[in-house]
């Protein structure tokens, strides 16, 4: 069950990372933080992080005990397993 929810939430994470990406290299760019970015990708990412956070909570607790010393370790892999493909899929491919 851990592996199948933090997948998806690594797709739907897929969002949050990119817009964060593009904050991020467009504030040496434009001198500042520009409000209307800050607006839309502050809150969707918090609000990610929150969502990945209760989601990882409930399963650690469904986890046997044996298991769940190393579930957050397991959850950050795989729910960055969709957005570290991305590049190694254009290296395959070419695209780069």
């Amino acid at each position: 069950m851990t592996v199948v929810a933090n997948l998806c939430l690594g797709v739907i994470g897929l969002l949050p990372f990119f817009l964060l990406s593009v904050y991020v290299s467009n504030l040496g760019r434009t001198g500042g933080a520009p409000l209307g970015w800050t607006l839309v990708v502050v809150p969707l990412t918090v609000g990610f992080g929150a969502l990945w956070f209760l989601v990882n909570r409930g399963l650690r607790r469904l986890n046997a005990p044996a298991h769940a010393r190393g579930h957050w370790s397991l959850a950050a892999l795989l729910t960055s397993a969709p957005t570290l493909s991305l590049p190694v899929g254009a290296l395959v491919s070419g695209a780069f």
